[in-house]
């Protein structure tokens, strides 16, 4: 059974139907695969985490995000979410992912759910960014990869960073707010993929934008201060950027030495190579301001 006939049974089984129907897969991120189920005249997601997803997501923690956004009313409802194997079925959001956009023209929508989410009092775990960093380092170091001495160097550079950037309010974050996890209908913003809230800098989840370009995120930046940023508003921003380039450089790497370059197609290690020379040259430019 491959995994789409695995997810057309497992909806028809939750559901209670036998008429579920594979519309698309979603594509993007690194982890899953999810696709767009019809079923009783109604469109779904639901999401299989591929291989070593569990490394990176703590599902419990997730379901608890979920239950703190469902009271915002910002997200697609989740019908079900099984904590072990960490598949999802949820509502499917007509609409267009911000990612196929120029980005830009969304700031206002966008600071507007920033800020929603900022300012509410939902509660979340501490994102612990550099606790989550140590483990991603420690899942390379057991599965053989020795961090050079360059990573060393940047990663010194940014503990460093932190501790001046330490006294900031933390408020609740999505911690994953790029482009692709935003859908726009019509005047509404849904936010999706909840797996990584924290309390965290609200600044982080400026820095998210950076996936798309870090120009969305500067923009995204001078949108949600109302001014030109000044220089302290600037580093925190570049701070967060390059801290979670080099997390992803560790999600990558792990990846390529558990095998994933060749089940997945994708040259991890090619992509490891990027997020470092990122995390890399924003660390150099924030010394620059």
């Amino acid at each position: 059974m491959n995994v789409e006939e695995y997810i057309i049974a497992r909806v028809n089984a939750l559901m209670h139907t036998e008429d579920a129907a594979i519309v698309k897969r979603l594509e993007g991120g690194m982890s899953n695969y999810t696709y767009v189920v019809a079923t009783r005249g109604k469109k779904y997601t639901y999401r299989v985490p591929g291989k070593y997803a569990e490394k990176f997501v703590d599902r419990v923690e997730e379901w608890d995000n979920i239950q703190e956004v469902n009271r915002l009313g910002i997200s697609n409802a989740t019908s079900y979410v099984e904590i072990i194997s960490g598949e999802k079925l949820a509502e499917y959001v007509e609409g267009v992912i911000m990612s196929d956009t120029d980005v830009f023209s969304y700031n206002e929508m966008s600071v507007k759910a920033l800020k929603r989410i900022h300012e509410s009092d939902m509660h979340f775990r501490d994102y612990n960014a550099f606790g989550r960093l140590s483990d991603y380092e420690r899942y390379c170091r057991e599965v053989g990869f020795t961090h050079p001495r360059e990573y060393v160097e940047l990663r010194n550079r940014l503990d460093e960073m932190r501790r001046i950037h330490s006294n900031v309010k933390m408020v609740p974050c999505h911690c994953d707010y790029q482009p692709t996890n935003l859908v726009v209908d019509g005047d509404r913003l849904y936010v999706l993929d909840w797996e990584y809230a924290g309390m965290n800098d609200p600044f982080y989840d400026i820095a998210c934008y950076g996936n798309a370009g870090f120009d969305k995120a500067l923009s995204l930046l001078e949108a949600y201060v109302g001014h030109q940023p000044i220089r302290e508003e600037l580093q925190r921003l570049y701070f967060h950027r390059s801290f979670q380039c080099l997390q992803w450089y560790n999600v990558a790497i792990f990846k390529d030495r558990v095998g994933l370059s060749k089940d997945l197609n994708m040259d991890f290690n090619q992509v490891a190579s990027f997020f470092f020379d990122q995390a890399e040259s924003l660390a150099e430019q924030y010394d620059l301001l």
